[in-house]
C-alpha cells in the first residue's frame, strides 16, 4: 500500500487598486510546504447513492472524475436504519446498512453509492476511503443510527465496539472482492466529537468520546490485520481542528495504529496545531473534509488555499459533489428520490476545477510570500502551476517574482473563472527578468501554468 506519504513541513498583500504598484510576490520552489501532494476528492454519500441508480449517471460520474479529475472517494458505509422507526432519514440519507439484522447480510444493499465508487475508480480514482456515521442501528444505545437521546453521550454500546470494527472491516474486506476496488484508508468515525448526533435527526450520526474512538481504532486494527487488509486507519474525522487536535491527543498507544491525521474544517480555529500535531507524531495531514453553502466557490476557494498552506495537507477533499441545497454541491439535483435526473451547474464546479484540473498528485505545494496565491511544482515535469483568489469586489494587481528558477517560459498562460467566465482562457503574461505581472479581476480564481520551469539547488521541507 501507497499512500503518498508527504514530509511535513505566504505574501506582502497585493495592491487594492490596479493603478498602484503592487510589491512583488516571491515564488519560493526553496519552500516546501508538502513534498508529494496526493489530490483532490469527495464524499460520496449522499449523491452516489441516488444519482448512481439515475439514468443518466454517467454524466455524473464523467463530471466528477474526468472533467474535475477528482482522483480520491470517501465511501460511506452505512450502519441502516431500524426498520421499526419510520420518517427520520431524509431520503438521499438512507445509506442502507449491510447487516440489517445481527447475522442476516445483504451484500446486495447500497448498489448506487457501490456502481459510483466503481466509475470514480476506473476513471482514475486512485485513493478510496471507507468512513462510516454510524454503527448498524443494533449496535447502538438508542436503536437508531441518528444519534443518542442528547447527543453528547456514546450512542455506540460499549459491548459492541468489536462488533462494530468486524462488521466495518468485513464489509471492506467482501467489497473488495465483490466490487475489485481496493481501499486505502479506512475510519469508524466522522465528526464523532460533535453534539448535534441526536435520537430522530435526518442523518446517520454517531457521538464517540475519545476514549471509545481510541479503542475502535484498536480494534479495527486488529480487525484489519485478521481479515489480512493492508489499509491505513485515518482519524479523527471532527468537525473542526481543534477537536481533532484534542481528540487524537487523548488517544494514549492508539495513535501509533493510525497513518493519516484526517480533520475537517468547517471550522478552521488551530491550522498551527495540526501541523504540530503531525509533526510531532509524523503523520501525514488530509483535509477530509469541508463544505459551505456559497455556490460562487469563493469562500471554497479562499478555504482550499489557507487549509493547504496552514496546515501543510497532503489531501484536500470536499464535502459532496451533488447536493439538494442551492450552493453545497458542485451540482445541485434534488436527490429527493422524485425521478428528476437534472443537472445544475453551480459556478463552485468550475471554481474547484481551477484548483484539480491543474494541482495533481504528485506535485509539492510551495511557498508564496501573499495570502491569496497557492503555489504547486513538479519537479519531474517542471511545471509551475500557481492559483490566484481574489475574493474582493475590486480589481487587484499582482506580480510574481520567479528569481528563484533557473529556467522559464517567455510566457504565462491562464485560465480564470469568475461571474463571467468558467475556465476561461486569459492572454498570456509576459516574463521579463524573471517577473511577470497581472491583474485579478473582481470576485475570480484565475490559474497560472507555466511549462520548463527548472529549478536549481537543493529544497528543504517547512
Amino acid at each position: 500500500m501507497s499512500l503518498g506519504l508527504c514530509l511535513i513541513a505566504g505574501l506582502a498583500r497585493a495592491s487594492d487598486a490596479a493603478a498602484q504598484t503592487p510589491s512583488p510576490v516571491t515564488i519560493q520552489p526553496g519552500r516546501v510546504l508538502v513534498s508529494d501532494f496526493a489530490g483532490w476528492g469527495t464524499s460520496l454519500c449522499w449523491w452516489a447513492k441516488v444519482c448512481g441508480s439515475y439514468s443518466n449517471r454517467d454524466e455524473y460520474a464523467a463530471l466528477a472524475f474526468t472533467s474535475l479529475k477528482l482522483n480520491i472517494v470517501r465511501y460511506n458505509i452505512g450502519g441502516g436504519e431500524n426498520p421499526g422507526l419510520a420518517g427520520t432519514l431524509a431520503f438521499r440519507a438512507q445509506i442502507p446498512g449491510f447487516e440489517p439484522q445481527p447475522g442476516l447480510w445483504d451484500w446486495s444493499a447500497d448498489a448506487g453509492q457501490r456502481w459510483m465508487l466503481k466509475q470514480a475508480v476506473a476513471r482514475g480514482a486512485n485513493r478510496v476511503v471507507a468512513f462510516a456515521n454510524s454503527p448498524p442501528w443494533w449496535m447502538t444505545v438508542s436503536g437508531s443510527v441518528t444519534g443518542s437521546a442528547d447527543g453528547s453521550s456514546d450512542n455506540l454500546k460499549a459491548d459492541q465496539e468489536a462488533a462494530f470494527a468486524n462488521y466495518f472491516a468485513t464489509v471492506i474486506s467482501n467489497l473488495t472482492v465483490l466490487d475489485g476496488v481496493h481501499f486505502d484508508l479506512a475510519t469508524p468515525l466522522n465528526e464523532p466529537a460533535a453534539n448535534w448526533w441526536k435520537l430522530g435527526h435526518w442523518q446517520e450520526g454517531c457521538h464517540v468520546s475519545a476514549g471509545q474512538q481510541a479503542r475502535l481504532i484498536n480494534d479495527l486494527r486488529r480487525e484489519l490485520d485478521a481479515q489480512h487488509l493492508a489499509i491505513g486507519i485515518d482519524a479523527s474525522e471532527d468537525n473542526d481542528e481543534q477537536s481533532t487536535v484534542d481528540s487524537v491527543n487523548a488517544y494514549g498507544s492508539a495513535q501509533s495504529n493510525l497513518t493519516i491525521i484526517a480533520t475537517h474544517t468547517y471550522t478552521a480555529n488551530n491550522a498551527a496545531g495540526i501541523r504540530r500535531l503531525a509533526a510531532r507524531l509524523q503523520k501525514p495531514v488530509w483535509i477530509s473534509e469541508y463544505g459551505d453553502g456559497d455556490a460562487s466557490g469563493l469562500k471554497m476557494a479562499r478555504r482550499i488555499r489557507d487549509d493547504l498552506v496552514g496546515t501543510r495537507a497532503c489531501a484536500w477533499i470536499y464535502w459532496q459533489m451533488v447536493d439538494s441545497a442551492r450552493g453545497w454541491g458542485f451540482i445541485r439535483n434534488p436527490l429527493n428520490g422524485r425521478g428528476d435526473e437534472s443537472i445544475s451547474i453551480n459556478k463552485k464546479f468550475y471554481v474547484m476545477g481551477q484548483f484539480s484540473k491543474f494541482i495533481r498528485p504528485g506535485f509539492q505545494i510551495i511557498g508564496a510570500d501573499d495570502d491569496r496565491s497557492l503555489a504547486a511544482y513538479n519537479p519531474a515535469s517542471r511545471t509551475l502551476v500557481i492559483v490566484a483568489v481574489n475574493d474582493t469586489g475590486k480589481t487587484l494587481a499582482v506580480t510574481y517574482n520567479l528569481a528563484a528558477f533557473s529556467k522559464l517560459p517567455a510566457q504565462v498562460p491562464a485560465v480564470r473563472t469568475s461571474p463571467a467566465e468558467n475556465w476561461g482562457e486569459v492572454a498570456p503574461a509576459a516574463i521579463t527578468n524573471k517577473i511577470f505581472s497581472t491583474t485579478l479581476i473582481p470576485k475570480s480564481v484565475t490559474t497560472f501554468t507555466l511549462n520548463q520551469a527548472a529549478v536549481s539547488g537543493r529544497t528543504s521541507a517547512y
